[in-house]
């Protein structure tokens, strides 16, 4: 996804609401077109419109009365769109080829329609309550382009098999780590298919005398009904496969990051985690040591700690460019390059970090959140290291001018030169990645740190930052920011090795233990 596509995404996301009602204008009138154009009289294509435009004003009713804000961001908005109207036209099709044998009536293609395709693509990409709203739109709309001399009843299974399948699909899909996970949602879809047209037809007793039952399985051979079960089962299987076909697809048109995508940003044999491993290992180790922050701190909150711990991976990339330039990567012998510079041209290459990471990750395709995690970090923080050298070194210029050693007097110091360009963080994932690296950071600069040392630095830490206004646009409330503090010190406790201080041993214990042990030698001499 380029610059362009990120831009036009932000535009519209900041006119949300207004753009997901044109798209359920637009959704509407696409499905009138394909109910108008599948429909054999007017009459029946008027009966379907009107079926759609309720149940467009049903499902609006439930959006604002449940609040599924995740659904307003356009890029969701468009993507269910296209699912929406692609299933119901294979829905449509299914039923226009099965009309084609007179042996095998409408009825009984209701366990083997496509009800799980837009509920399980919605769950994967934008989650499992996105995905939920996805199965009781698409057994909605599919409830109205059902043919018309379906009863009553038989609509009623439509709906019941519609909503059953797709709301499990979309709860098994939910948490989809591997791409061959998608086919579980399959396999879950065919199951709790055959179950519900088993119960409908037989336990029931949902069909109408003299119609024929949704499953064929009484008064049949076992081979007969076995491949009917077999076959909706198939079915279903091959559904899956075709939304785990077109999940890749649909996440770089529409720029959405599914958690599969995140882990394999997460796989250490990408080239961007290599050269960094490669020309940087201190800032690799330092980037690992926060992604590990990062994922405790977010799972105590609920954010999403996948997220978290990627972006924590990226954070520092823009180190690559001049590795020997920052702490983590100055061995403890070797002498420092900014000896040689001024406080103003250290500060340069510091805050440089910010805008090469930016680059580097736009230029390796990495997704806009990460960006944003790159470029929010270190907010509006100023690199203090340098800016209190330059400040040591104003004064005693102008000490040195006050009493006439020089004749001119110094510049005083621009704060903006020292000061990152920001913003702030703007997410949960972020605010918590900008706290684990300053944490990290600190902790790493303490020598055999002991746990009421490490509590004290993490706590001064993240007062200063609350006291700064860091964190006041990342959504984290004061009871999770505690929460993290308190998840960041047993995490870093851990991570340190910290162990009580056993006292010594006093010389007569040393010496009677030395004589115990003289003294088992010599028994095991005898007995030998």
């Amino acid at each position: 996804m380029n610059e362009n596509t990120v831009s036009w995404w932000d535009r519209l996301e900041s006119r949300s609401g207004r753009f997901s009602l044109l798209l359920l204008v637009v959704l509407v009138g696409a499905l009138s077109c394909i109910a108008a154009s599948f429909s054999g009289t007017w009459e029946e294509a008027g009966w379907r419109i009107i079926r759609i435009v309720l149940c467009s004003v049903c499902l609006q009713i439930a959006f604002v009365t449940c609040e599924g804000r995740e659904c307003l961001q356009p890029r969701y908005s468009v993507l269910l769109l296209p699912v929406l109207v692609g299933q119901m036209l294979l829905q449509v099709g299914i039923l226009k080829v099965g009309e084609r044998f007179p042996d095998v009536p409408a009825e009984q293609l209701l366990p083997v329609l496509p009800y799980l395709l837009s509920p399980t693509i919605a769950s994967v990409m934008m989650g499992r309550r996105t995905g939920m709203f996805a199965a009781a739109s698409a057994a909605l709309y599919g409830w109205a382009f059902l043919p018309v001399d379906l009863s009553c009843t038989q609509q009623g299974n439509y709906l019941i098999i519609a909503l059953a399948v797709g709301l499990s699909s979309a709860y098994a899909s939910g948490r989809v780590h591997k791409r061959e996970q998608v086919l579980v949602s399959g396999m879950v879809g065919g199951i709790v298919s055959i179950l519900f047209a088993w119960a409908l037809t037989y336990a029931l007793l949902l069909e109408q005398p003299g119609t024929p039952p949704l499953l064929r399985c009484y008064d049949a051979p076992a081979f007969e009904w076995m491949s009917t079960l077999l076959m909706i089962f198939v079915v279903h299987f091959m559904f899956a496969a075709l939304v785990g076909g077109l999940v890749p697809a649909l996440e770089r048109v529409f720029g959405i990051a599914t958690p599969m995508t995140w882990l394999e940003w997460a796989d250490m044999n990408r080239s961007l985690l290599r050269k960094m491993r490669s020309v940087a290992e201190g800032t690799f180790h330092h980037s690992e040591a926060v992604q590990r922050l990062a994922e405790e701190a977010a799972d105590a909150i609920g954010a999403d700690s996948l997220r978290a711990g990627v972006c924590a991976l990226y954070h520092d990339i823009g180190k690559i460019n001049a590795p020997a330039y920052f702490a983590e990567n100055i061995p403890d012998f070797s002498e420092s390059p900014h000896n040689g510079l001024t406080p103003d041209g250290s500060a340069k290459i510091i805050l440089k970090h910010v805008t090469d990471g930016v680059e580097l990750a736009k230029k390796y395709r990495l997704n806009k959140r990460i960006i944003d995690v790159i470029r929010e970090h270190h907010g509006t923080s100023t690199a203090y290291f340098f800016y209190r050298k330059a400040m040591d070194e104003y004064e005693e210029e102008r000490r040195k001018y006050e009493e006439g050693v020089i004749d001119a007097p110094p510049q005083e110091v621009d704060k903006t030169i020292y000061t990152y360009k920001g913003p702030i963080p703007q997410s949960r994932e972020s605010g918590i990645v900008s706290m684990a690296d300053a944490v990290e950071s600190a902790i790493r600069s303490l020598t055999k740190p002991t746990a009421e040392e490490i509590t004290n630095m993490v706590n001064g830490i993240f007062k200063g930052r609350v006291l700064d206004g860091h964190l006041r646009d990342s959504g984290l409330t004061l009871g999770e920011i505690e929460t993290i503090k308190d998840r960041f010190v047993k995490t870093c406790i851990a991570m340190a090795h910290v162990r009580i201080k056993y006292p010594k041993q006093k010389s007569d214990d040393s010496e009677s233990l030395a004589e115990a042990r003289s003294t088992a030698s010599a028994e095991e001499e005898k007995q030998s």
